[in-house]
């Protein structure tokens, strides 16, 4: 199965396409983005998407935030 997965800070954004085979995890493509360049998130995963075939079938994102 292929997922998107997304780190999202202030400062920079990172995708990836991960490919799940059982116990196995293959990273098949990530890139970085500077947060600060885009509207919103939406904008950042339709560029990382665009032109890639198949699009994943779930994704996760892990968002950055105060700790108190």
């Amino acid at each position: 199965m292929r997922v998107l997965a997304g780190d999202i800070g202030g400062t920079k954004t990172a995708m990836a396409v991960v490919e799940i085979s059982g116990r196995r995890l293959k990273i098949r493509r990530s890139r970085r983005y500077p947060s600060g360049k885009f509207a919103s998130l939406e904008e950042i995963v339709v560029a990382f998407l665009r032109g890639h075939g198949r699009p994943p079938r779930a994704a996760g994102f892990g968002v950055a935030g105060p700790v108190r």
